[in-house]
């Protein structure tokens, strides 16, 4: 993936230590964190900076494709769009975070739809996969629209807060993005 990767309304990017001031103010929203793996979010502002070094470290060893989502109009980063590599298996989790002042926007659609077509056509992924909790409807319905297939629900999987929530699975194979393009 050639960086900056321009698109209709983002652009994406690796992160850069001068993105710090930015994550730290959108850090620390607690809707943000649902469903994702602990270390797709900072939780708080004071989790910041070691969650950026953290990003860049293992996007360097390989381990992920982090990137900042910077909005083309304003241009400020609205939020990240992270694959977690499973090399053995040919596959990738994704994850995505927008901060709430630029949640509805279609900011991670668009991300994330980017970062799916290079894992499948750059990387010859055989599968991305994508976990969300059930109660979180915002998530679920953008994996819907990226296609994404109901694999299964995890009953009772994470505990979030003190309270026991369900993990729906969701998942795309190489060759249904077009198949899903053919059939509308």
């Amino acid at each position: 993936m050639i960086f900056p990767l321009v698109l209709e309304r983002v652009w994406l990017r690796p992160f850069e230590e001068s993105d710090e001031k930015s994550i730290v103010e959108l850090s620390g929203d607690p809707d943000a964190s649902w469903g994702t793996r602990p270390i797709t979010y900072p939780e708080s502002p004071e989790k910041a900076p070691s969650w950026l070094k953290e990003h860049r470290a293992m996007t360097e060893r390989g381990e992920t494709l982090s990137l900042a989502i910077i909005s083309r109009e304003q241009p400020v980063l609205v939020g990240a769009v992270i694959l977690f590599f499973e090399p053995n298996h040919d596959r990738a989790e994704i994850g995505c975070w927008i901060g709430k002042p630029y949640r509805y926007k279609g900011y991670g659609s668009e991300a994330c739809r980017a970062v799916i077509d290079y894992a499948f056509e750059k990387l010859k992924l055989n599968k991305v996969s994508a976990y969300c909790l059930a109660r979180n409807a915002p998530s679920v319905s953008m994996i819907r629209k990226l296609g994404m297939k109901f694999e299964g629900c995890l009953r009772k999987h994470l505990k979030v807060r003190g309270i026991y929530e369900d993990l729906l699975v969701y998942g795309l194979l190489a060759g249904e993005i077009e198949e899903n393009a053919q059939h509308g």
